[in-house]
Protein backbone atom coordinates (compact mmCIF):
# COMPACT_ATOMS: atom_id res chain seq x y z
CA UNK A 1 0.00 0.00 0.00
CA UNK A 2 3.03 2.25 0.38
CA UNK A 3 3.30 5.15 -2.07
CA UNK A 4 -0.25 4.89 -3.36
CA UNK A 5 -2.78 7.69 -3.07
CA UNK A 6 -5.44 7.01 -0.44
CA UNK A 7 -8.32 5.01 -1.93
CA UNK A 8 -11.84 6.43 -1.82
CA UNK A 9 -12.94 3.70 0.63
CA UNK A 10 -10.01 4.54 2.91
CA UNK A 11 -10.78 8.27 2.84
CA UNK A 12 -14.36 7.57 3.97
CA UNK A 13 -13.32 5.91 7.24
CA UNK A 14 -14.82 8.08 10.01
CA UNK A 15 -11.70 7.78 12.18
CA UNK A 16 -9.64 9.53 9.50
CA UNK A 17 -12.06 12.31 8.56
CA UNK A 18 -10.38 15.71 8.28
CA UNK A 19 -6.86 14.38 7.71
CA UNK A 20 -4.81 15.59 4.77
CA UNK A 21 -3.82 13.32 1.88
CA UNK A 22 -0.26 13.23 3.19
CA UNK A 23 -1.47 12.18 6.64
CA UNK A 24 -3.73 9.55 5.10
CA UNK A 25 -0.91 8.18 2.98
CA UNK A 26 1.33 7.96 6.05
CA UNK A 27 -1.33 5.94 7.90
CA UNK A 28 -2.16 3.78 4.88
CA UNK A 29 1.50 2.83 4.49
CA UNK A 30 1.42 1.26 7.96
CA UNK A 31 -1.68 -0.88 7.42
CA UNK A 32 -1.66 -4.61 6.82
CA UNK A 33 -4.63 -6.10 4.99
CA UNK A 34 -6.03 -9.52 5.89
CA UNK A 35 -9.16 -11.48 5.01
CA UNK A 36 -11.17 -13.75 7.33
CA UNK A 37 -13.83 -16.36 6.70
CA UNK A 38 -17.14 -16.34 8.55
CA UNK A 39 -16.62 -17.57 12.11
CA UNK A 40 -12.89 -16.83 12.29
CA UNK A 41 -11.61 -14.89 15.31
CA UNK A 42 -9.65 -11.67 14.87
CA UNK A 43 -8.69 -11.45 18.54
CA UNK A 44 -9.88 -12.77 21.92
CA UNK A 45 -11.06 -11.12 25.10
CA UNK A 46 -8.28 -10.71 27.68
CA UNK A 47 -5.39 -10.89 25.21
CA UNK A 48 -2.83 -8.11 25.07
CA UNK A 49 -3.89 -5.52 22.49
CA UNK A 50 -1.16 -5.71 19.87
CA UNK A 51 -3.07 -4.01 17.04
CA UNK A 52 -6.36 -2.41 16.11
CA UNK A 53 -8.35 -3.11 12.97
CA UNK A 54 -10.58 -1.21 10.57
CA UNK A 55 -13.22 -3.03 8.57
CA UNK A 56 -12.76 -2.70 4.82
CA UNK A 57 -15.64 -5.01 3.85
CA UNK A 58 -17.99 -7.47 5.54
CA UNK A 59 -19.14 -7.50 9.17
CA UNK A 60 -17.39 -8.27 12.47
CA UNK A 61 -19.04 -8.72 15.86
CA UNK A 62 -17.50 -7.70 19.17
CA UNK A 63 -18.80 -9.71 22.11
CA UNK A 64 -18.14 -10.85 25.67
CA UNK A 65 -18.88 -14.30 27.09
CA UNK A 66 -20.36 -14.76 30.56
CA UNK A 67 -19.57 -17.54 33.03
CA UNK A 68 -22.35 -19.71 31.54
CA UNK A 69 -20.82 -19.40 28.07
CA UNK A 70 -23.55 -17.13 26.67
CA UNK A 71 -22.42 -14.42 24.28
CA UNK A 72 -23.45 -10.79 24.65
CA UNK A 73 -22.85 -8.87 21.44
CA UNK A 74 -21.57 -5.37 22.12
CA UNK A 75 -21.28 -4.09 18.57
CA UNK A 76 -21.53 -5.15 14.95
CA UNK A 77 -18.82 -3.41 12.94
CA UNK A 78 -19.27 -2.78 9.22
CA UNK A 79 -17.21 -1.14 6.48
CA UNK A 80 -15.45 1.96 7.85
CA UNK A 81 -15.84 0.99 11.53
CA UNK A 82 -12.95 0.30 13.89
CA UNK A 83 -12.48 -1.76 17.03
CA UNK A 84 -10.25 0.97 18.49
CA UNK A 85 -10.78 1.31 22.23
CA UNK A 86 -7.17 1.94 23.26
CA UNK A 87 -6.79 5.67 24.03
CA UNK A 88 -3.10 5.56 23.16
CA UNK A 89 -1.38 3.69 25.98
CA UNK A 90 1.44 1.17 25.65
CA UNK A 91 -0.32 -1.54 27.68
CA UNK A 92 -3.91 -2.46 26.93
CA UNK A 93 -5.92 -5.66 27.01
CA UNK A 94 -8.77 -6.55 24.68
CA UNK A 95 -12.09 -6.13 26.49
CA UNK A 96 -14.01 -8.29 23.99
CA UNK A 97 -13.66 -10.98 21.34
CA UNK A 98 -13.89 -10.10 17.64
CA UNK A 99 -15.39 -12.65 15.23
CA UNK A 100 -16.16 -12.43 11.52
CA UNK A 101 -19.95 -12.51 11.03
CA UNK A 102 -19.44 -12.74 7.28
CA UNK A 103 -16.40 -13.15 5.09
CA UNK A 104 -14.57 -9.91 5.65
CA UNK A 105 -11.43 -7.94 4.90
CA UNK A 106 -9.81 -5.70 7.50
CA UNK A 107 -6.84 -3.38 7.79
CA UNK A 108 -4.62 -3.96 10.83
CA UNK A 109 -2.58 -1.18 12.44
CA UNK A 110 0.06 -2.15 14.98
CA UNK A 111 -0.23 -0.84 18.53
CA UNK A 112 3.05 1.08 18.25
CA UNK A 113 2.02 2.81 15.00
CA UNK A 114 -1.42 3.54 16.41
CA UNK A 115 -0.07 5.10 19.61
CA UNK A 116 2.46 7.16 17.68
CA UNK A 117 -0.25 8.51 15.36
CA UNK A 118 -2.71 9.34 18.16
CA UNK A 119 -0.06 11.14 20.18
CA UNK A 120 1.30 13.08 17.18
CA UNK A 121 -1.97 14.07 15.46
CA UNK A 122 -4.47 16.21 17.36
CA UNK A 123 -7.15 15.77 14.66
CA UNK A 124 -6.93 11.99 14.96
CA UNK A 125 -7.03 12.20 18.76
CA UNK A 126 -10.10 14.47 18.60
CA UNK A 127 -11.91 12.10 16.23
CA UNK A 128 -10.96 9.15 18.42
CA UNK A 129 -12.54 10.89 21.41
CA UNK A 130 -15.73 11.24 19.36
CA UNK A 131 -15.62 7.51 18.52
CA UNK A 132 -15.21 6.70 22.22
CA UNK A 133 -18.13 8.97 23.16
CA UNK A 134 -20.43 7.30 20.61
CA UNK A 135 -19.39 3.86 21.81
CA UNK A 136 -19.98 4.83 25.45
CA UNK A 137 -23.46 6.07 24.55
CA UNK A 138 -24.28 2.80 22.73
CA UNK A 139 -23.02 0.73 25.66
CA UNK A 140 -25.06 2.82 28.11
CA UNK A 141 -28.17 2.15 26.04
CA UNK A 142 -27.29 -1.55 25.87
CA UNK A 143 -26.93 -1.76 29.66
CA UNK A 144 -30.29 -0.06 30.10
CA UNK A 145 -31.99 -2.37 27.62
CA UNK A 146 -30.57 -5.59 29.05
CA UNK A 147 -31.07 -4.70 32.72
CA UNK A 148 -34.28 -2.67 32.78
CA UNK A 149 -36.58 -3.73 29.93
CA UNK A 150 -38.43 -7.00 29.45
CA UNK A 151 -37.55 -9.08 26.42
CA UNK A 152 -40.53 -7.95 24.31
CA UNK A 153 -39.51 -4.32 24.80
CA UNK A 154 -35.92 -5.16 23.86
CA UNK A 155 -37.13 -6.80 20.63
CA UNK A 156 -39.38 -3.84 19.81
CA UNK A 157 -36.59 -1.34 20.50
CA UNK A 158 -34.22 -3.34 18.32
CA UNK A 159 -36.68 -3.16 15.40
CA UNK A 160 -37.50 0.52 15.92
CA UNK A 161 -33.81 1.44 16.20
CA UNK A 162 -33.21 -0.25 12.83
CA UNK A 163 -36.21 1.59 11.37
CA UNK A 164 -35.06 5.01 12.58
CA UNK A 165 -31.48 4.31 11.49
CA UNK A 166 -32.49 3.28 7.97
CA UNK A 167 -35.44 5.55 7.21
CA UNK A 168 -35.72 8.24 9.87
CA UNK A 169 -38.94 9.04 11.64
CA UNK A 170 -42.26 8.62 9.91
CA UNK A 171 -45.41 6.52 9.89
CA UNK A 172 -47.00 3.74 7.90
CA UNK A 173 -45.49 0.46 6.75
CA UNK A 174 -41.74 0.02 6.67
CA UNK A 175 -39.87 -3.05 5.44
CA UNK A 176 -36.61 -3.77 7.26
CA UNK A 177 -33.91 -5.96 5.78
CA UNK A 178 -32.57 -8.02 8.69
CA UNK A 179 -28.94 -9.02 8.10
CA UNK A 180 -28.78 -10.90 11.42
CA UNK A 181 -29.83 -14.42 12.33
CA UNK A 182 -32.17 -14.86 15.29
CA UNK A 183 -29.21 -16.19 17.24
CA UNK A 184 -27.30 -12.96 16.56
CA UNK A 185 -30.30 -10.83 17.53
CA UNK A 186 -30.57 -12.84 20.74
CA UNK A 187 -26.89 -12.24 21.47
CA UNK A 188 -27.32 -8.52 20.82
CA UNK A 189 -30.18 -8.03 23.28
CA UNK A 190 -29.19 -10.60 25.87
CA UNK A 191 -31.69 -13.42 25.58
CA UNK A 192 -32.24 -16.83 23.94
CA UNK A 193 -33.01 -17.48 20.27
CA UNK A 194 -36.26 -19.25 21.12
CA UNK A 195 -37.39 -16.19 23.10
CA UNK A 196 -36.72 -13.96 20.09
CA UNK A 197 -38.83 -16.21 17.86
CA UNK A 198 -41.68 -16.30 20.37
CA UNK A 199 -41.79 -12.52 20.79
CA UNK A 200 -41.63 -11.86 17.05
CA UNK A 201 -44.60 -14.14 16.45
CA UNK A 202 -46.52 -12.51 19.31
CA UNK A 203 -46.00 -9.14 17.61
CA UNK A 204 -47.11 -10.67 14.33
CA UNK A 205 -50.28 -12.10 15.88
CA UNK A 206 -51.01 -8.61 17.28
CA UNK A 207 -50.81 -7.33 13.67
CA UNK A 208 -47.95 -4.99 14.57
CA UNK A 209 -45.40 -6.62 12.27
CA UNK A 210 -45.18 -9.18 9.51
CA UNK A 211 -42.30 -11.61 9.06
CA UNK A 212 -40.72 -12.54 5.74
CA UNK A 213 -37.43 -14.33 4.95
CA UNK A 214 -34.70 -11.93 6.17
CA UNK A 215 -37.29 -9.15 6.43
CA UNK A 216 -39.58 -7.70 9.05
CA UNK A 217 -42.41 -5.38 8.00
CA UNK A 218 -43.39 -2.84 10.63
CA UNK A 219 -47.15 -2.52 10.09
CA UNK A 220 -47.96 -0.28 13.07
CA UNK A 221 -45.02 1.84 14.18
CA UNK A 222 -47.12 3.95 16.53
CA UNK A 223 -48.46 0.78 18.16
CA UNK A 224 -44.92 -0.56 18.65
CA UNK A 225 -43.77 2.73 20.16
CA UNK A 226 -46.73 2.71 22.56
CA UNK A 227 -45.62 -0.68 23.91
CA UNK A 228 -42.27 0.87 24.91
CA UNK A 229 -43.91 3.43 27.16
Amino acid sequence: MKGKSPSSSFQKIPLFQGLSNEELKSIQACLKEKSFDKGELLFMEGNMCERIFLVRSGRVKLYRTNSQGREQILEILEAGDTCACNPGTTTWHCSSTAEAVTSCTVWFLSRDDYIRMVQANSKLAHTLNHVFAQRLNRFSCLIEEVSLKDVKKRVIKFLLDMYHHETGSGSGNSTLSIPFTREEIAQRIGTARETIARNLYELKRANLIDIKPKQVILKDIAGLEKLLQ
